[in-house]
């Protein structure tokens, strides 16, 4: 008996580190890779049995479109306002195309950005993503916000080290599958890890039917923003943690719009979702529940950039 006993705790054990190294690289193929393409002991499918076991919300990355590939370069131009040539030159060595190479990568940036506005206003958009705007049971004009130590993606204004929400990829049409994935892998993923059964019945418990409050497009993501308000027993920092966001801590969000003027490393949309936040409370003292729309600043600037190279 005792040897059975053992033999479910070891097989837990191993689940877990395999479910902990998922979340922390974010595939199967990246776990593979961490390890050195050791035999770990189970099968690719294997892998993916032991997270629907647990309850795992699969990852989704970034689609590989051209604009995802050239927003970085594109972004750096829109920021220093410096001639091609200059920009070139402050390229890290990393960076070796030659200079009619990005001229080309420029131009095709610019004919994207304009493809990408005039799909927008068609009401299409090629990547989804969710944001979630948390506040503790005791007070909600505080919000969750933490340091982004995942790796840094320039085309979606994701600097390493920035302040975030919780957020990430999603597909179309998700909702409450889309805020457990976040929740899972930006939040409580230790709670995850701990309880896989326990905790996702208790999430979504208190995600059943949450709609989004706004929506704001970031580059080429339309991100669906929610709110959501933590039960007491999940309110109190010890709660949070992940392998992608570190530092938790609530934050006023008159003091978060006070970042963004302070020019503090603030994750592209987070001032607008911050002030999309403050509209939604006050819509609510209005008996107004409809989503809204916010354009990013970023897409903003993106806009006139085109505009200004047609003006020419």
């Amino acid at each position: 008996m005792k040897e059975s006993v053992n033999s479910k705790e070891s097989v837990l054990a191993f689940e877990r580190f395999i479910v902990s190294e998922y979340l922390r690289y974010g595939s199967v193929d990246e776990i593979l890779r961490a390890n050195r393409f050791k035999n770990l002991g189970v099968s690719y499918p294997g892998i993916y049995h032991i997270l629907k076991r647990w309850g795992v919300v699969r990852s989704l990355g970034r689609a590989s479109l051209p604009l995802t590939e050239t927003l970085e370069f594109l972004v750096r131009a829109i920021e220093g306002k410096v001639p091609i040539q200059t920009l070139y030159r402050r390229m890290p060595p990393s960076f070796r195309p030659t200079l009619a190479t990005v001229h080309r990568v420029y131009n095709e940036t610019k004919k994207l950005v304009k493809q990408e506005v005039e799909i927008k206003e068609r009401k299409r958009i090629r990547r989804v993503g969710t944001a979630l705007v948390i506040t503790p049971s005791w007070d909600s004009r505080q919000i969750l916000v933490a340091r982004d130590v995942s790796p840094a993606k320039g085309d979606i204004g994701k600097p390493y080290g920035s302040l975030s929400l919780p957020m990430g990829f999603s597909k179309m049409g998700e909702r409450e599958k889309a805020i457990l994935r976040v929740l899972q892998q930006e939040v409580f993923t230790g709670k995850l890890l701990e309880s896989p059964a326990e905790f996702n019945k208790k999430a979504l418990g208190f995600i059943d039917g949450s709609e989004p409050f706004m929506f704001i497009d970031i580059a080429d993501v339309r991100v669906a923003v929610y709110h959501l308000e933590l039960p007491r027993e999940l309110s109190s920092l010890e709660n949070f943690s992940s392998f992608k966001l570190k530092s938790f801590r609530f934050e006023r969000v008159g003091e978060v719009l006070m970042m963004s003027q302070n020019r503090y490393l603030l994750r592209l949309g987070i001032e607008e979702i911050a002030t999309g936040y403050l509209k939604y409370q006050e819509r609510l003292t209005q008996a107004t529940s409809e989503p809204f729309y916010m354009d990013s600043i970023f897409n903003r600037r993106l806009a006139l950039l085109v505009a200004e190279e047609e003006a020419v």
